[in-house]
């Protein structure tokens, strides 16, 4: 009868932390979420050593944009470079 009991109980225990196992499973399962920062990064010319110093940094590269603007007889160039890494 006693061992009929202890089995049972060991049982209910197994089931018991098997589903406690699953839930906290679950639960870091969904934590998992990656959350971005962004960054917008802009350079008058060509500057790579400065983007290759972002990359370092752990920024990704995800869109660039330009813009011209004349001052006087002075062609001015201005590069958006648009960044993002997970937050930590």
């Amino acid at each position: 009868m006693k061992l009929k009991l202890y089995q049972a109980l060991l049982i209910v225990a197994l089931a018991v932390t098997s589903l406690l196992s699953w839930t906290v499973y679950a639960q870091e399962r969904k934590s998992g979420k990656v959350v971005w920062e962004y960054n917008i990064a802009t350079f008058t010319g060509d500057q790579p050593y400065r983007l290759s110093q972002l990359g370092a940094d752990g920024w990704e590269l995800i869109a660039v944009r330009s813009e011209e603007e004349m001052l006087g007889n002075t062609r001015l160039v201005k590069v958006h470079y648009y960044l993002k890494r997970a937050k930590p």
